[in-house]
């Protein structure tokens, strides 16, 4: 037995070092470490994670909701909330990408990979700032110390102020445009720009003049956009747009929330468009309109049928502006110059199929899905308006749209209030300016539809006669701008020439509700939207914070978020109905 135990002990020993020896080559095989599992993400990954579920967050409900706020759609039009209604998104942003992005510039070596770290800060800057004009003041030093190694942790993390984060916030694009100035290192997974570090320090800039025309009536931020503008630096044509493109895929399901609401799953979900928004177009022949609306049908509904009563726009009410247009006179004078009992049957059938509601209408919601105008092929890259028909069972077009976040035909609003209201000089008058922006955004638009829908075309001058459907004499876009630019009130006050400039940006927007109602919440313009026809809330001037964060983090504010005494930092307005 001796002379056995001996061996064992000897061919033990042996195992043990020769397993030793393996394990120096192979670091270490602790059992209780996941070979197969990285414990660190690579910034590639971490880069397109923190961009598409950070920006699609934005594009999503939120920017649904926000279009809503300027009467653009019906989504949330009566402000009416609970702290529960934004519970999942706040929990998700938090978890997801904004974890992703400082995951990111905690990973991403200054001396190695400056640009990944520059590109992490640049969009730090922009997902935080539009946290704070959502929300106000929200965790921001403390928010992700609930997992800390090496330090404290940190489960309620207190509540930064909106101004301080702001401040932070150009700090850290400075910071970024510094990271990527530099010849070193490159970028992958970059689903904006590829890694182009010249389009992202374009886009850094325009984000500093974003947030300083934001802050404007709080602090004096002339000579700091005046600066920007001289430098010349930033977003000026459509090729350096920052957007998100989303895909075509079904499963998973990456395309635009528009088109996902309009085409996807039988008859068209996508809540009701706004009626003014709609008569507007009309009546000003603006060719935009068949790549924003899609209309469903041309039938005509019976007021005096009982099922077709229920069905019809304001039918419940006495006091609609707009109505339902077919037999609305307000919408037929707007639109052909006469009453709804002189219009011929084509002109009937023609606006039957604009078919939303007028603002807040607190009416029952009939099943009205398959009359309902939808989604056109702007922004969501749905179907061009070539004739009315179902967009049922996802037929037609790719839903590969975009969400414009930041663009040149935005950047040249921000310069024109610039230039009305702090004086700042962009080289071209007002007027050229705004020509400009609508020329940008054309562009955009038929660039985006005409991918969409072979029956696009880009402008009126080449829409083939079998469109004679069509009751409405759209305007070649020279002519549309043209107009447009003729009637700027260049003799006006500052409130008519701001208020004119921003009612087109209310349209070309169109996508974006983020900049209306930043610009609403700042100006009170524009001033002539349609009033609610019930308001349960008062304007929401932020959001009410999250159900789980009241539970759960003692530091989280108490806020009613229409109430003045809640409004973001900026806003010096503090807009009432």
């Amino acid at each position: 037995m001796k002379f056995k135990f001996n061996n064992i002990r000897f061919f033990l020993g042996g195992s043990i070092l020769a397993l030793g020896m393996i394990s120096c080559e192979l670091d270490d095989l602790d059992i209780n470490v996941d070979p197969n599992s990285a414990s660190q993400a690579s910034l590639e990954l971490l880069l397109t994670n923190s961009q598409w579920e950070g920006i699609s967050t934005f594009g999503g409900g939120l920017n649904n909701t926000t279009m809503g706020f300027q009467a653009i759609n019906t989504s949330s039009d009566d402000f009416n909330f609970t702290n529960s209604s934004w519970n999942g998104t706040w929990n998700f942003l938090y978890s997801g990408p904004l974890k992703d992005l400082e995951e990111l510039i905690a990973a991403a070596d200054p001396e190695t990979n400056p640009k990944y770290l520059g590109i992490a800060q640049i969009l730090k800057a922009y997902y935080f700032t539009m946290m704070v004009d959502l929300w106000g003041d929200v965790p921001y030093t403390q928010a992700f110390k609930g997992n800390a190694l090496g330090e404290e942790k940190i489960l309620e993390p207190v509540y930064d102020k909106g101004a301080d984060i702001y401040a932070d916030a150009f700090s850290l694009i400075d910071k970024g445009i510094a990271n990527l100035t530099g010849t070193s290192g490159s970028v992958k997974g970059d689903i904006i720009y590829g890694g182009n570090a010249t389009k992202w320090i374009k886009m850094a800039n325009s984000l500093k003049l974003r947030l300083l025309i934001q802050t404007r009536n709080v602090q004096s931020n002339g000579a700091a956009i005046q600066a920007i503008v001289t430098e010349g630096n930033y977003i000026k044509s459509e090729a350096d747009d920052f957007v998100l493109r989303y895909g075509a895929l079904k499963n998973p399901d990456n395309r635009h929330p528009m088109y996902q609401a309009g085409y996807v799953g039988g008859d068209a979900g996508y809540s009701y468009f706004g009626h003014q928004l709609m008569t507007e177009m009309l009546a000003s022949k603006d060719p935009r309109t068949p790549f924003y609306f899609k209309r469903q049908t041309a039938t005509i509904l019976n007021p005096e049928d009982p099922t077709d009563k229920q069905t019809i726009p304001c039918s419940q009410r006495t006091d609609c502006t707009y109505g339902y247009f077919p037999l609305s006179n307000f919408v037929t004078q707007a639109v052909y110059g006469k009453d709804a009992s002189a219009l011929s049957s084509k002109e009937a059938a023609y606006l039957a199929g604009f078919f939303g509601r007028d603002r807040s209408d607190p009416s029952g919601i009939p099943n009205d899905n398959p009359l309902r105008t939808t989604t056109a092929a702007y922004p969501g890259a749905g179907l061009f308006d070539a004739t009315y028909g179902t967009t049922g069972g996802n037929k037609y077009g790719k839903g590969d749209g975009i969400f414009p976040i930041i663009t040149s035909w935005m950047v040249k609003f921000y310069l024109l209030e610039a230039q009305i209201t702090l004086g700042v000089n962009s080289g071209s008058s007002d007027a050229d300016l705004l020509a400009s922006a609508l020329t940008d955004q054309f562009a955009k638009v038929w660039k985006v539809g005409t991918t969409a829908d072979a029956n696009a075309k880009a402008d009126v001058t080449t829409w083939p006669a079998s469109y004679s459907q069509w009751a409405v004499t759209y305007l070649t876009q020279a002519d549309y701008i043209a107009n447009v630019k003729a009637a700027y009130p260049a003799a006006g006050t500052e409130n008519q020439k701001l208020g004119y400039v921003l009612k087109q940006a209310w349209k070309a927007n169109f996508g974006n509700g983020f900049e209306g109602y930043n610009a609403f919440r700042r100006t009170g313009l524009p001033a002539d939207i349609q009033a609610p026809m019930q308001l349960p809330r008062q304007y929401a001037l932020s959001l009410p914070y999250a159900q789980d964060e009241v539970n759960l983090n003692s530091n989280t504010p108490s806020k009613v978020y229409d109430s003045p005494s809640s409004a973001v930092f900026w806003d010096s307005l503090k807009f009432q109905f």
